[in-house]
């Protein structure tokens, strides 16, 4: 007796269809389980069985073999349980269906969900990059659990049918009981009310000038200043002046939070992410890790933030490991297994002290304990590739007290926020009219895409050809102040990029 179903396997970002094959045939009683399974997927002998057994049906006691289709893909995961157990019902003819039932289980359905032992369909993570999978593979239906129905109707367009047990699932395929479909969620993960105001930040005029610059052009700072300068406060709120995601973003960032495991049931993420990993993290966690790859801190910013706060405490190994992926905006992780990439294109803030204890030409009477070599190997502990990597470094000062104290009216969030939407708008006009993608930002165009869409006036072109002369920059550095500068037209709805501009964006620069 054969019969198949179909699965689903996460491999990185992406899914893999599995179809499994069911063979009962008379012998001793045995459960086999081949096709490159892991031994997550070898336990589900047990928990498939004990699923059978109490949710009412018969468990064939014959040889039972399982084949994993292709055979050369490693499977890992518990959700390939549900599809073992209905081709098991489908073989031993427990589950009678008519021939064309059959083949729209076998070839157009898929079953995602982990059995407990009382016969219960559980969720699993991943349901959402699941489901974009199954979409691109032609699949018509896919049967799984409610705690996950929803996750996957957000990217699966067909029917969802949602099921709390295995009987109950069964009774819904022979018509015994009236389908469930799940519906697509449509609650936010979050308020982008709720996240820190930049009108909380007293004085730091400068500071917020910049991050508006990074925000509109996606572009990376380091904010350096004694403790206490208000550097952390200053990070936490950048995610609140970034534009919304677009409904293509919010899938994808979706669909990496669902494959790590921490997207909220309330629905898709409506917010930027903001990231700020401990000093102590591992590479693992900041690349991604494992013997099939998960998610590190890199690609859950991806379309967000991440923050490093006392960057110099960061191991020199987790530091380095972000200069690819400021490039390019993608991190590749070679395993035995495979070839995966993973997308981080985020903006990177980073936050330092000027020395080990944090006072050095502090101008408020603190006195610096640290010797020369102390500080020079503090500073040092962020490489010179790094920083050529950095494109803005703003220094921030303590607010003096008449700033702290003072009743001055500071803009919101939602002001800036304004900005920083119009100039990202106007961005994208100038990339269509030069016959680019509209959705790249200033941060992501390369030497030619720049020379290209930058109009320099004669003043501003002379300016630039001395500092890259006289202060021998890298090119990597002269595209990093062009880049910023035109960055500061597009806040100006300039087409042409003025002396003034690039006068600025060195003040940035050249800190």
């Amino acid at each position: 007796m054969y019969a198949k179903t179909k699965g689903l396997v996460l491999l990185g970002l992406q899914s893999e269809i599995v179809t499994v094959e069911v063979d009962i045939a008379a012998g001793l009683p045995c459960f086999e389980i081949v096709g490159l399974p892991t031994a997550a997927v070898r336990e589900a002998k047990e928990r498939v069985r004990a699923a059978i057994r109490n949710a009412g049906f018969e468990f064939p006691m014959r040889r039972i073999v399982i084949n994993l289709a292709p055979a050369d893909i490693r499977k890992d995961g518990s959700g390939l349980d549900l599809a073992m157990a209905m081709g098991i019902l489908l073989a031993s003819h427990v589950l009678k269906l008519k021939k064309t039932q059959q083949d729209m289980l076998a070839n157009s359905s898929v079953f995602i969900g982990e059995l407990s032992l009382e016969g219960y369909i559980k969720g699993v993570t991943g349901g959402l990059a699941m489901a974009m999978g199954a979409r691109k593979k032609g699949i018509s239906t896919i049967y799984t659990t409610p705690s996950i129905g929803s996750e996957i109707k957000s990217g699966f367009g067909e029917s969802v049918v949602i099921a709390d047990t295995l009987h109950e699932l069964v009774n819904m395929i022979t018509g015994q009981m009236a389908i469930r479909l799940a519906e697509k969620a449509t609650a936010v993960a979050e308020k982008i009310d709720l996240l820190p105001d930049f009108k909380e930040v007293q004085g730091q005029v400068i500071a917020k000038k910049a991050l508006e610059i990074a925000a509109a052009g996606g572009h990376h700072v380091l904010l350096s200043g004694s403790p206490g300068a208000g550097k952390t406060m200053l990070a936490r709120s950048l995610p609140s002046i970034l534009p919304p995601l677009t409904e293509e973003e919010q899938l994808i960032i979706s669909q990496i939070y669902s494959v790590a495991g921490l997207l909220p049931h309330e629905g898709l993420m409506q917010v930027r992410p903001f990231r700020s990993p401990h000093h102590t993290i591992t590479l693992a966690g900041m690349a991604g890790g494992g013997s099939v790859p998960k998610p590190g801190e890199l690609t859950l910013s991806h379309g967000g933030v991440l923050f490093l706060d006392e960057a110099p405490e960061f191991s020199r190994t987790v530091l380095e490991v972000l200069r690819q992926p400021l490039e390019e905006g993608v991190i590749h992780i070679a395993r035995a297994r495979g070839n995966y990439a993973f997308p981080c294109r985020f903006i990177l803030l980073m936050a330092m002290n000027p020395c080990p204890c944090g006072w050095y030409n502090s101008k408020d009477g603190h006195v610096c304990t640290c010797t020369p070599w102390q500080r020079e190997n503090y500073i040092r502990r962020l490489s010179g590739p790094l920083l050529d990597r950095i494109d803005m470094v703003i220094e921030v000062a303590r607010p003096s007290y008449e700033e702290f104290c003072g009743q001055a009216v500071n803009e919101t969030s939602a002001v800036i926020r304004e900005r920083v939407i119009q100039a990202r708008e106007f961005q994208a006009w100038r990339m269509k009219q030069k016959g680019l993608c509209e959705t790249l930002l200033n941060s992501e165009l390369t030497h030619s895409q720049l020379l290209a869409t930058c109009e320099l006036t004669g003043m501003a072109e002379s300016m630039l050809a001395q500092v890259f002369q006289r202060l021998q920059v890298s090119i990597r550095s002269y595209d990093k102040i062009l880049r910023v500068a035109r960055t500061i037209a597009d806040l100006k709805q300039s087409l042409t990029v003025e002396a003034d501009y690039v006068a600025e964006a060195l003040s940035y620069r050249m800190n």
